[in-house]
């Protein structure tokens, strides 16, 4: 059976306060104490501000835009990169002898710069007055003048680069359209040129002599129609040898298989030595033979000599058998080379006829081959005639789209020289400082009071943190105390019973004593660890410059 963990009251929660208030007081002043003499002896920061306006043109605004808090914030992140790099923050190191300790340390110059950039803040200004843009430089430092002197020259390095970005932006624009300018002049001399070399190329081709020119096209035109027909004519003679070639040739196949199929006949007949009465004897007197031999092995061995003489009478009525087999083939090649004969002597005639007509599409496809040229040249004539006559319209359309180009070119020109004049006014009015300029409104103060650090403010976190430190340390020693019966109510709530009669510790005179003795003794042990723990703490800031780079 669980029992819920019963909560104490605020007077019970007071009494353990009590109770435990040196581990929260101790350390209290401990924490105090060591962040309190590290605050205090940590050096002062100053910083010196500088306010700084844009100063509108003295000219006319058609000449010279003005400039937006938006176009100022765009602007100086520019002038940013410039200003505040280390080619110019480190010769301000130098001049000034700023940050004497950690040169004498040994510290990088690189890290230096980057101390000192962050040391420097630049912010718009709202002016309530959207014609006005407005900007505010801030540097701190622990040397009051050599703050004022960084900021006053912070604020001059703006000024300067405004001025110089301005007419680099103006002069650079201006030798665009230097530039540009030369461009558009070499390219109106082209067209010029272009335009003068169209009208010499084309001086033979005139509208005068464009009849002339079309009576010769239509000459070419009929002569191209008369050998178009001869060729044609030509073609179909071709055509029809062709015919003749192809009937020959088929009549030569037809010769091929007729001449295989009776040659194939008279082989077939001249083979067949089956049918033959010599044959028929033979493979009967063989067969008795085989008998006869079959019937002497079941008795005798093979190599006697009844046997032997068997084998050698079946051996000779093979080499009958074979005999009439080599008669058989040369029947077969008599007859086949007769047939094959007769149907060659016809394939050869066929074959001489072929040729000839052959011959004869040769000289037919030689007159095609000379009309062909007839037509290539008659062709190059006719194309050569129509490109004179099409190049008289174009030379028109020709010089009129130069004399287009030209005047398209023309009106660029003198655009861009009108922008070119705009930009060189816009050198002169930045040269002179009569356009858009950033001026000094407020300058650099020498600081008399410094902005950190926020001695009684750390010192009151030191105190925080020290509390904080106390209370966990008294948690860690009454926490366990909480899971004990320590009083009557606690007997009543885990008990569930009625409590009757609480007897006091009683102690003697001796115990008192020493109880009260021990207490002191502790408190003293505390003070004493606490005093000890104070250098410490501060070593330990001291080491690590915690608070000297919170507040820095």
């Amino acid at each position: 059976m669980s029992i819920e963990f019963r909560q104490r009251s605020a007077g019970e929660l007071i009494g353990i306060i009590k109770r435990q208030k040196w581990l929260i007081i101790l350390p209290m002043i401990t924490m105090t104490a060591a962040i309190g003499y590290v605050v205090y002896r940590l050096p002062s920061i100053y910083e010196s501000t500088s306010l700084l306006t844009v100063k509108p043109p003295t000219i006319s605004s058609n000449l010279v835009q003005s400039l937006t808090n938006e176009d100022l914030s765009q602007r100086l992140q520019t002038i940013n990169q410039e200003v505040l790099s280390r080619s110019s923050l480190e010769p301000l190191v130098q001049k000034y002898d700023l940050y004497k300790a950690e040169r004498a340390s040994g510290m990088p110059m690189e890290l230096i710069v980057d101390k000192m950039y962050k040391n420097i803040k630049v912010d718009l200004e709202e002016t309530g007055n959207e014609k006005v843009a407005a900007f505010r430089i801030r540097y701190r430092d622990r040397d009051p003048q050599a703050t004022r002197n960084v900021t006053a020259e912070l604020a001059s390095k703006y000024v300067n680069a405004q001025v110089q970005t301005q007419t680099e932006i103006a002069e650079s624009t201006k030798d665009l359209f230097e530039r540009q300018l030369n461009e558009k002049k070499q390219a109106l001399d082209e067209l010029e040129k272009q335009r003068l070399d169209i009208m010499t190329a084309n001086v033979a081709t005139l509208p005068e002599s464009e009849q002339g020119l079309v009576a010769q096209l239509s000459g070419l035109r009929d002569r191209e129609s008369n050998i178009m027909k001869e060729k044609e004519s030509l073609m179909n003679e071709r055509g029809r040898l062709s015919d003749a070639i192809g009937a020959n040739n088929r009549q030569m196949r037809l010769i091929e298989d007729f001449g295989e199929k009776e040659t194939q006949d008279t082989a077939r007949a001249a083979s067949q030595i089956e049918d033959t009465p010599a044959y028929a004897q033979l493979v009967q007197k063989r067969a008795d033979l085989n008998g006869q031999l079959d019937n002497l092995r079941k008795v005798y061995k093979d190599k006697h000599p009844s046997v032997i003489a068997k084998e050698s009478e079946i051996a000779r009525i093979n080499e009958e058998i074979e005999g009439l087999k080599k008669n058989s083939d040369r029947r077969v090649q008599t007859a086949t080379q007769a047939s094959g004969r007769k149907a060659e002597l016809q394939k050869k005639s066929l074959e001489l006829e072929n040729q000839r007509i052959q011959a004869q599409i040769g000289q037919i496809e030689q007159q095609m081959t000379a009309k062909d040229a007839d037509l290539r040249q008659n062709a190059g004539q006719v194309a050569a005639l129509e490109q004179r006559i099409n190049s008289i319209p174009n030379v028109k359309v020709a010089l009129e789209g130069i004399t287009a180009q030209y005047q398209s070119a023309k009106q660029t020109y003198d655009e861009i020289l009108k922008k070119k004049n705009e930009a060189e006014t816009v050198v002169g009015v930045e040269t002179n400082a009569q356009g858009e300029t950033i001026r000094v409104q407020d300058p650099a103060n020498v600081p008399q009071s410094p902005v950190a650090p926020k001695r009684f403010m750390l010192t009151l976190v030191g105190t925080g943190i020290g509390l904080f430190l106390g209370l966990v340390l008294a948690a860690f020693f009454e926490i366990p105390r909480l899971f004990k019966i320590q009083n009557i109510a606690d007997a009543k709530h885990y008990t569930g019973l009625p409590v009757l009669a609480s007897v006091p510790p009683l102690l003697t005179h001796a115990e008192r004593t020493w109880l009260n003795r021990t207490g002191w003794l502790k408190l003293a042990g505390g003070v004493v660890a606490a005093i000890a723990i104070i250098p410490l703490i501060v070593l330990l800031l001291q080491v690590t410059r915690l608070l000297e780079r919170l507040v820095s």
